[in-house]
């Protein structure tokens, strides 16, 4: 279908530059678009989507973490609409394995788990669903789970996904969060993926990130899960920690 020009669709032409312009951009708006443009030579067509989905998130946590069996992994992303849940997939790298930046390489026997890190969850298998009785607390990086005598049993290196709620919802339109990831063996690297859905639908998968626990565990334990927007204040809790030990360790020297 030809567009028309309209008071929201306005096209402009400056020599062999032509524009098309769409102001208040509404749901119906999205779709593909095709430009077809032909001389004596022959004919040429580009098509390019809209989509009211949110940008490919990007991961802004640093990439070794600060305890041996944990990690706090964090990501920002574009949307003009709230969003309303995210998938983090997740998985351990083998020595020496080349990393493969497509999530296509999850395995048949991918678990995902639904729920946050206070509350229960779903762990889903090819056949069953499992449902948890902890968050991610309750999950190790490798073992088994039983369920009415049913027994999960999935590998160091297979795939895990999170599905997190975005809650509370965020209307900026940077959003983001981070997630405590625990379970994971000391001194390895890790592989990350993350998709964003907001009411339009979930988002590409993310650039893969690779991370790494520590092989010794510091003193500072347990950050959780944070939600903010582009203007929201996160309170650092580790800083917060620090400065209550320190305000401790003056008190106690002074009743010496």
């Amino acid at each position: 279908m030809q567009l028309d020009t309209t008071e929201r669709h306005i096209m402009e032409s400056r020599g062999s530059r032509h524009t098309l312009i769409i102001r208040k951009v509404h749901p119906q708006d999205f779709g593909n678009y095709s430009c077809v443009a032909e001389n004596q030579l022959g004919k040429s067509r580009k098509t390019l989507q809209l989509s009211g989905k949110p940008n490919v998130a990007v991961f802004s946590s640093p990439p070794i973490s600060q305890y041996k069996d944990r990690y706090n992994i964090s990501w920002t992303v574009d949307s003009h609409t709230p969003i309303e849940e995210y998938k983090l997939s997740f998985r351990r790298l083998q020595q020496g394995q080349e990393l493969d930046n497509s999530i296509d390489s999850h395995s048949s026997s991918m678990l995902q788990m639904y729920g946050g890190s206070m509350g229960g969850g779903i762990v889903m298998g090819n056949n069953h669903n499992y449902r948890l009785s902890g968050g991610m607390s309750s999950l190790g990086s490798f073992g088994t789970y039983n369920s009415v005598g049913n027994v999960v049993q999935w590998g160091r290196n297979d795939w895990r996904d999170v599905v997190l709620p975005a809650m509370p919802l965020s209307h900026h339109y940077t959003q983001g969060m981070s997630y405590m990831i625990r379970g994971l063996d000391p001194d390895q690297h890790y592989e990350a993926t993350v998709q964003a859905r907001n009411r339009y639908g979930w988002s590409d998968h993310s650039q893969s990130f690779v991370f790494s626990t520590s092989s010794n565990d510091n003193e500072m334990r347990d950050l959780s899960v944070t939600f903010y927007g582009s203007t929201a204040s996160v309170i650092d809790i580790t800083k917060t920690l620090n400065y209550f030990s320190i305000v401790l360790i003056y008190i106690y020297n002074n009743s010496i």
